[in-house]
Order: C-alpha cells, then sequence, then structure tokens
C-alpha cells in the first residue's frame, strides 16, 4: 500500500506532492531582542502562529547566514515549533527532552527553564545535537546519550516537564523529503509506533507527579499518533489528558480530541501535539551531582576574560575539570551513574602542557564583554568563517563578533586575528 492510499482518510496529501515546503526560523531570546532580530534578518518575516519566536520565511536561509553562525536564531519548520511552545515551560522548570537531535526543541525550550536534559541515544546524532547547544549559547543543558530506559531509571521522578518528540515515519515531512514517498511502509509505521510507546512509557517514569508530559511527532497516521497515547492512557491511570494551549490545527482523532494535529492546510509541514498530566504534585528535591567531575585544581589564567565570566542564562555555576578541560557547569545541573553523559555546561577549554586554550563554545556563551572583542565587517566575516586570518592591531584572546554577535574566537599578535574558528564548521567555498 502506498501512503498516499494509506493516509487519505485522515489528510490526502495527493494535491500537495511536489509543492513547495514552507520554511521557518525561530528567534534566540539569549542573544538578542525581537526588535533586533527584525532588524538583521535578510530575509522576509511572517510571524507564525506555532510559537512566540517563530517566524515563517519566503526562502530557506542559509546555515553560513553570519546571524546563524552567530546563533541568532535556527532553522525550524513552523509547525516543529508547535511542541516545545505546548510543554508550557516554567522558569524554574527541570525539563527533560527524550529525543533531542538535532536539537531544534531543546533550543527552544533552553531559554525558559532551569535546566535541561537533552538526551539522544544515537551517538553521532548526539554530535549535531551539541554543536546547536553550543552554537545558541545555551549554558543550562547536560547532553546525554542513553536508552530511555536508562533515563527513566536514573531520574525516577525527577523533571517538572518531559518532551517526547519521538522518531517516527515521518510522513508530514513529504514536500521538503519526498523520497519518503517510496521509502514509507505500513511495516514502518508499525515498528515506529511499538517504539514510540515504549519511548513514551520511559519517559513517564522521569515526570514527577503533577508534572506535564508532551508526546509529539511529525507524522499523520493515527497508530502511531493517536493509538499511542490511548493505549498509554489505558495503561497508566495516573496520568490524563491535559490542554496543549494550542489553537491551531484541528481535534485528535479516535476520540482523543484533546490532541491537535497539524497539516500542510494549517501553514506548517505536519505535526502531532498531545499533553498529558501526571496526577498528584510532588516535586523531587533531589539535586544530582555532576558524576564523576571534581572541582577544578587548574584555574583560568588571567587576560581570557575582560569582566567577570557571565553567561546568555546565568543560573549559577562551578568549574570543573574533566580530562584536561575546563567546563562552567550550572550548580544543580544533574548527571547520574548509568546515563552517558556528553557535555555538561559550557566547555571554556583546555590546557595543552601549561597554555591554555579557549573553546568555541566559551565564545559563544558568554555574555558581550567578558571577552575582548573584535567587530567584523561583512567582509572580514565571510573571510572568517572560511578560516582565513584577519588584518587587525590587537592582542591577545578576543571573541571575533558580527554585529555585536560572537561567531567564534581569535587570538591577536598585533598584526593579524589567527583564525579559531573550528576546521569542521569552515565553509569552503
Amino acid at each position: 500500500m502506498e501512503m498516499t492510499e494509506f493516509l487519505r482518510d485522515i489528510f490526502d496529501i495527493s494535491p500537495y506532492i511536489g509543492s513547495k515546503p514552507f520554511c521557518g526560523v525561530r528567534y534566540n531570546p539569549l542573544k538578542l531582542s525581537r526588535a533586533e532580530f527584525e532588524a538583521l534578518a535578510p530575509f522576509k518575516l511572517t510571524p507564525c502562529p506555532f510559537h512566540p519566536d517563530g517566524y515563517v520565511t519566503d526562502t530557506k536561509p542559509s546555515g553560513f547566514d553570519m546571524l546563524h553562525v552567530a546563533g541568532g536564531f535556527y532553522l525550524q519548520e513552523p509547525s516543529a515549533m508547535s511542541a516545545a511552545f505546548a510543554l508550557n515551560t516554567a522558569p524554574d522548570d527541570r525539563v527533560l527532552d527524550m529525543c533531542a537531535a538535532p536539537g531544534s526543541k531543546a533550543t527552544a525550550i533552553a531559554p525558559y527553564c532551569k535546566l535541561i536534559v537533552a538526551n539522544e541515544i544515537d551517538p553521532r546524532r548526539a554530535v549535531s545535537l551539541i554543536g546547536n547547544v553550543e552554537r545558541m549559547g545555551i549554558s543550562n543543558a547536560a547532553v546525554t546519550s542513553a536508552k530511555s530506559e536508562d533515563i527513566a531509571r536514573a531520574f525516577e521522578g525527577y523533571f517538572d516537564k518531559v518532551l517526547v518528540d519521538s522518531p517516527c515515519s515521518g510522513e508530514g515531512m513529504f514536500r521538503s523529503h519526498p523520497e519518503i514517498l517510496s521509502s514509507w511502509s505500513p511495516e514502518l509505521v508499525k515498528m515506529c509506533a511499538a517504539r514510540s510507546s515504549s519511548i513514551l512509557q520511559n519517559a513517564a517514569r522521569a515526570l514527577r507527579p503533577g508534572g506535564r508530559l508532551i508526546y509529539s511527532t511529525c507524522t499523520y497516521n493515527t497508530e502511531e499518533n493517536e493509538r499511542v497515547v490511548l493505549d498509554f492512557l489505558k495503561n497508566n491511570p495516573d496520568f490524563e489528558p491535559a490542554d496543549t494551549g494550542l489553537s491551531v490545527g484541528q481535534s485528535g482523532l479516535m476520540g482523543a480530541d484533546f490532541a491537535r494535529r497539524i497539516t500542510v492546510k494549517d501553514g506548517g509541514e505536519g505535526q502531532f501535539v498531545c499533553a498529558l498530566k501526571r496526577k498528584g504534585d510532588n516535586r523531587s528535591k533531589k539535586l544530582f551531582l555532576l558524576s564523576g567531575a571534581v572541582k577544578a585544581q587548574k584555574r583560568i589564567p588571567d587576560g581570557i576574560f575582560s569582566s567577570p565570566l557571565r553567561f546568555h542564562k546565568d543560573n549559577g555555576f562551578f568549574i570543573t575539570e574533566r580530562g584536561g578541560a575546563l567546563y562552567a557547569v550550572q550548580d544543580d545541573l544533574p548527571a547520574v551513574k548509568g546515563v552517558r553523559v556528553i557535555r555538561a555546561g559550557v566547555k571554556l577549554g583546555e590546557y595543552r602542557g601549561r597554555v591554555f586554550i579557549p573553546a568555541h563554545a566559551l565564545a559563544l556563551a558568554a555574555k558581550a564583554g567578558c571577552l575582548a572583542a573584535y567587530e567584523l565587517s561583512f567582509a572580514e566575516a565571510e573571510a572568517y568563517i572560511k578560516g582565513e586570518t584577519i588584518p587587525a592591531d590587537i592582542s591577545g584572546w578576543c571573541a571575533v563578533t558580527r554585529n555585536g554577535l560572537a561567531l567564534g574566537l581569535g587570538k591577536g599578535d598585533g598584526r593579524i586575528i589567527k583564525n579559531h574558528y573550528p576546521k569542521g564548521l569552515r565553509r569552503t567555498v
């Protein structure tokens, strides 16, 4: 059976096959205001109905746009923003994003919560997750790579909010990724539904009584959406449906009218969003210290910072040393045994012998003024992200900036700024 036929009674995608998909961006409130973003964005912006920080764009922006390189915005399909909005995050919340790569939801949530654990089971995909967390200047995150059952065991009843944006058959991506039309199968739907049920069950264990859980997918069929949720509610009487807070889309099917379905007709490629609440009210008082970390014996040498270190989101932190590298870790950022933590807090740099080399992540997470800064022209910024040196009368380490936002690090010798933009991120043409 073809995907078009399988979905016909749910949503007839045939009139939209081959049409242009929606493009969107979400600006980063950690680094600039809405007005600043709108003034700097080099593309047309229309506010989208799925998230207050989101916009629909007339074209897909380049990943090498300077505002993107500096973490000023995140490229995201508009309706995909709805899951983070439905989480209804509060400033003191401890949040789990169970299936976080490449980071679209985690980076939307982080500015509005106390801390976030962003988990990705695939270590390779976790690398892209770390890259986006760093680019967006997020300091209150731990990136883990663990099975959902291990997360549930380690953080039983710990989180105030949990998001499960579950891996799915991706039917809502048929316009941006047309190959889905040929790779889709009913067997894939069954496999994804079974996997989602397992992930959702484990995610629920990590939620405290009184906490809020969002289950979402970017697919249309009822097997991965309503059926998963209704079966979960049947088997977990301590959970009940909650209002998503979304006014866009249509109500869920199969009696699950508390859920929301977003299709191309609603201005987004496709998203299913459901909110659940765990009955009761009991916030965990446990705080998990960073597993294996010790307070740093080595300190950052004088001269790196031009003023005291502060981050875009400052909740209080301490410096730890792991494997010769120094990290600024939020003072109650959790990490426990049995869960692989591949990044916690902000990497500040590392010692090579007696020489301290600051990290790229430091430049992107530090507030303006903490590091000496050198502002680039557009042409110089283009040269910088290609890995070129910049003529400049400046000495020592500095944040290299464009429009006041850090692109990365450089080190001046009084004549030029030597380029320390990571080689793997450089523009090659």
